[in-house]
This record gives structure tokens, sequence and C-alpha cells, in this order.
């Protein structure tokens, strides 16, 4: 895929809804790269508080803001706006508010050059709270840069119930997306990153670093994640499904258990909303996910002021701990 002397042009995308208070500061951190990117792609979904006019009068040439065509529901979508513009050969991905280290790109590309098969680079990343910092949870074979083909990709997100792959630590080679097919807009609203980072891993392999050269803010204004849920079947299980045709015995298996890690999740999701959840004890794969049909069957069950209150309790507890 790349030859002697290779060195990739990152093309940084960037959906920004409504995310004033720290465009400027993420912006900064991929203007401020040691290893600089080709182009930064800014994909407005109709801001209002005047985030649009301040990325409008950052003075650089490789800052491109680009408008989504149909506003909405927009992060999936600006993202494959993005993407589709893109002029360099690798997309890496960056939210409106959160932040690159000065060498993000940099450990990247050298993940690259060390193995340049693969279809996809990630590194490690803090999670930032309000009052605290969290690192990202990794199995224990992470703990090293190395390669990681789909089975071992897979493996390692049971591992921990962690995707390896987070939206603002990587970067996925652009004809790998397209192959892959791209964010599922209009198809999920939650769920979508992971659903791909799933379909890209299966075109080729992964190049991890466990370098921490990113920060994902959980706190910031505006959180989408904190501002949209579903009730529904997560879209990665369709996908996951899909794939166990002419999968290995031992890539079948992997699937079987992170499907029911999914459901797993979105069933604990479920516990803080006074809807029920539509997903189906069928969805489960048994007999390996009886505890997740445990859990399944309590939020369709439990009366949901129990459920949230208990969900409260929970919440209160861990942040404490």
């Amino acid at each position: 895929m790349s030859g002697p002397g290779y060195s990739p042009r990152f093309s940084v995308v960037m959906p920004l809804y409504n995310k004033a208070a720290h465009v400027r500061a993420a912006i900064d951190s991929a203007l401020s790269q040691t290893f600089a990117a080709h182009e930064i792609l800014v994909i407005d979904n109709r801001s209002t508080d005047g985030g649009r006019d301040l990325v409008a009068a950052m003075d650089d040439d490789r800052i491109k803001l680009l408008d989504l065509p149909t506003p909405g529901p927009g992060g999936y979508a600006g993202r494959n706006v993005g993407i589709r513009a893109a002029g360099g050969d690798w997309i890496a991905f960056l939210d409106a508010d959160d932040l690159w280290a000065a060498d993000h790109l940099a450990v990247l590309a050298e993940g690259i050059a060390a193995d340049p098969q693969v279809c996809a680079a990630a590194t490690r990343f803090d999670h930032r709270f309000a009052n605290r910092a969290q690192p990202q949870r990794i199995a224990a074979e992470l703990e090293q840069a190395l390669t990681l083909d789909f089975a071992a990709f897979v493996s390692a997100w049971l591992a921990v119930r962690e995707c390896p792959m987070w939206t603002g630590a990587i970067a996925i080679r652009r004809d790998t997306l397209f192959a892959a097919g791209l964010f599922p807009e209009g198809r999920a609203v939650r769920g979508g990153d992971k659903d791909l980072w799933l379909r890209a891993v299966r075109q080729g392999p992964l190049r991890y670093d466990p370098r921490v050269t990113a920060t994902f803010h959980r706190d910031s204004d505006n959180k989408v994640s904190k501002s949209t849920t579903t009730l529904d079947l997560p879209c990665l299980v369709d996908t996951a499904r899909a794939m166990m045709t002419g999968a290995t015995r031992e890539e079948a298996a992997l699937l079987r258990r992170l499907v029911n890690q999914e459901i797993a999740h979105y069933a604990r999701y479920a516990m803080k909303y006074p809807g029920r959840t539509s997903i189906r004890m069928g969805d489960i794969y048994l007999p390996e996910g009886a505890s997740t049909a445990a859990l399944l069957l309590a939020a369709k069950l439990i009366p949901a002021p129990l459920r949230q209150s208990s969900h409260a309790l929970r919440e209160r507890l861990f942040a404490r701990a």
C-alpha cells in the first residue's frame, strides 16, 4: 500500500455544532502538530453560537470551512462530508471539543511507517472529566506498539469492554473508509463510530501505539453524547452478524461475544430512561450471553422509577471512586 519513503498526508476532519467555547483550542492543537496536517476540514452544522465565525476568522490556508448540506443531527453526516472532500490519503478525526498533544500525528505517522500495510492507526488517550482524568483502558497486549489483525483487535476490545479505537485518537486510510462504507448517517444516532471502526479493521490491520496523544473531554459544552440516546438494537449488531458469513471459527466466536457485550452496554443505557428498550431476548447469543440476558430482562421488567434511581445511585458511587 505504501512504498519506501512514503509519508502520509493527514486530512483532519472536524464536525462543528455550537462549540464556540472549545473549537479554537481544538483547531490550534491540530495546527501545532510537529508532523503537519495536510488540511483541516471543519464542517459546520449551522452553529448559532458564533463558532462558525471563529473558524472563518482563523488565518491559516490549511483550514477549510464547509457546511453540512442538510442541517440536523450531523456528527456522522458531517464527518462523511469531510471524508469526501479530503485531499489527503489518511483521515484523522478530531471533534471540536477535544485536543491533540503536539506529537499526535507524528506518532500516528511513526506507526504507519513501522508497518506500511496497515489500514488504520491509533494511539491511547485520556478521558477528561471536570475534576479528574482517566486514561483509556487497554488490554495488556496493547502496552507496547503492535499491529492487530481483525481477531486480535476484537479480542483487545472484549478484554476491557472498551474499543481500542476512539474517534479523536485515530487515522484511517481514506480509501479504506470508502471500502468500509463511511459513517452510518441516517442509520444510527449512537454507536456509529464503533460500527465503522469494526468495518474498517475488517478491511485491514490496525497499528496501535500506547502513548497518550489525545484528550477526550467528557464534560464540555453541548456534548452530543449527553443529548442523544437510543432504546433500539445497536447498529453494530447487524454489522457483526453480517461479518459472521465467511468468518473463521475464531472470528465468529469473537463476534458473538462482541454482540452480547454491545447489547449489555445498551441495556445499561436503558436503565436511566423512562422508555423501555426494544432489544429482544432473541438478539442475544446463548449460552455465552446469559449475564447479558439477565441484564436485558431487568431493563425490560423493572419499573422505570426504580431503574432510574438505581442507575443514579450507581453513577454517584462511580463519581466518588
